[in-house]
């Protein structure tokens, strides 16, 4: 009971009512407060959250140290006939995929040879961002619904800003631990590699873009499912669980039909990844170590990546604008 009325209490010192002083902050500074705000206090309020952002750290850590161990000190040709720029790239590429893609390991078919150790190097960090995802986007609506600090909001800030600030603290937290990590991974591996990045940046841009999309569209995933419910561990296992069985579905059921590369639809995270891949002009991929055309009519097409991923979004748009204007009625 304690821990409600201070939760609770928290919520009306930084939105409830004040005099008003005569200066009006913008929208942008609007949407900054409220995202940064519900940053912060979702990290205090768990110790579980602090402690899976040292393991993410340590994760990324030995994700870089593998990979420039084993192509340095490895003896010649255990890896195959690839160049080190073709390893640069092929690494560099899966390694990223692997922060956001799941059960579905989606790789590049430079690294083939290689495929163990960069799906291995990866492995972990994907899943430890989804739970530091659910565990703090669980509650970010939940909770206003339960404490009915909702229209605290609303009663300062727009619906839009209300939607953009609880998505911006989940887009910059993925920021933190997904999209920089990434970046600076491209400087470490490179160095470690001795490869001159300039003719590389094409990939800085690529991982970029990619890592932040992802972002944008998995925080929009969980932040609408925490608006179905007013209990943030309903939300926070829902999410989680729905996330990883539409990531597990299509390698259970799709053993059993001819076509069974086609229910890789079903996996909207691994989906984010595959027409990531097609923007840098993949035509074939490696999914869970086999080969994928993406252009052949049968089973599994790019577009069906780019289809299954806006579906995704139009869903989970629908919830949130039905849970705004049914809160703000």
């Amino acid at each position: 009971m304690s821990d409600e009325k201070k939760t609770d209490d928290t919520y009306v010192r930084k939105f409830g009512f004040r005099r008003f002083s005569g200066v009006r902050e913008n929208r942008i500074n609007r949407v900054i407060t409220v995202a940064w705000f519900n940053l912060i206090e979702s990290i205090k309020q768990s110790g579980l959250t602090k402690l899976l952002l040292i393991f993410m750290f340590f994760s990324l850590l030995i994700q870089d140290a593998l990979l420039i161990v084993l192509s340095t000190f490895l003896p010649f040709g255990i890896i195959g006939d690839i160049t080190i720029t073709e390893l640069f790239r092929g690494a560099y590429i899966d390694s990223v995929l692997g922060m956001v893609s799941l059960t579905n390991r989606i790789t590049t078919p430079l690294t083939a040879s290689m495929s163990f150790f960069t799906s291995f190097t990866s492995v972990t960090t994907s899943f430890i961002w989804l739970l530091l995802l659910v565990r703090i986007g669980g509650g970010l609506i939940a909770d206003d619904r339960l404490y009915r600090t909702t229209e605290m909001y609303l009663s300062r800030i727009s619906r839009i800003e209300y939607l953009i600030g609880k998505l911006g603290s989940l887009v910059i937290f993925s920021c933190i631990i997904v999209v920089l990590p990434a970046l600076i991974q491209f400087f470490l591996l490179g160095a470690g590699l001795q490869i001159d990045l300039l003719f590389h940046l094409d990939l800085l841009f690529w991982a970029f873009g990619f890592t932040f999309t992802a972002a944008v569209i998995l925080s929009f995933f969980v932040l609408s499912i925490s608006s179905l419910t007013e209990r943030r561990n309903v939300a926070t296992l829902a999410s989680f669980i729905l996330a990883l069985s539409l990531s597990i579905l299509p390698t259970a059921i799709g053993g059993a039909f001819a076509t069974g590369t086609a229910f890789l639809a079903l996996d909207f995270v691994g989906c984010i990844a595959v027409s990531a891949l097609v923007i840098l002009g993949f035509d074939s991929i490696l999914v869970n170590f086999q080969t994928v055309d993406l252009f052949d009519n049968a089973g599994f097409e790019a577009y069906m990546s780019f289809a299954s991923t806006l579906v995704v979004v139009l869903i989970c748009g629908v919830i949130m604008v039905n849970f705004m204007y049914r809160e703000g009625s």
